[in-house]
């Protein structure tokens, strides 16, 4: 089904001033420290809402702090690790990104390895069995992904 528009010179205004606006937005140079700030909320959010999917009980002010202190919660040691350990693999990107460092196999899995067992260490293999993601408040399977023999390409070491 083919629509037919007509250009209004309403229709034209707006446009012309959503243009204006997305060359204002393009033209517009942060302050470093603002650019920098920015980064880190997303950092922090992406790492927040990537580890509670899977099953992290940090909330997100308490994963912000994790990632910006040294400080522990007692009990909670798993996740504040996993907090950490996101948080590093997610600034190992971005340093791979800006020295242009090709996203290869052993990259993804050295930065499982960050994830699953911190800075130190050494590249790991795929999984090798099934695994769920819940629901980390009423623990409903909210995602099953395919078993690890099903999936074509990965080789389980």
């Amino acid at each position: 089904m083919l629509l037919k528009y007509t250009f209004t010179p309403a229709i034209v205004r707006a446009l012309m001033d959503i243009e204006a606006a997305r060359q204002a937005v393009t033209m517009t140079v942060l302050p470093l420290p603002v650019a920098e700030r920015l980064r880190q909320q997303a950092r922090v959010r992406s790492t927040h809402y990537s580890t509670r999917i899977e099953g992290n009980r940090l909330t997100l002010v308490e994963a912000e702090a994790m990632v910006l202190t040294e400080r522990r919660i007692p009990g909670r040691e798993r996740d504040v690790g996993e907090v950490r350990n996101y948080y590093r693999a997610l600034q190992q990107i971005e340093a791979w990104v800006a020295q242009q460092t090709p996203m290869t196999e052993a990259a993804i899995r050295r930065l499982h390895a960050l994830i699953f067992t911190g800075p130190r260490a050494r590249p790991t293999p795929y999984r090798d069995g099934q695994n769920v993601i819940r629901d980390a408040a009423t623990g409903a399977i909210v995602y099953m992904p395919p078993e690890a023999g099903d999936v074509p390409g990965i080789a389980i070491c």
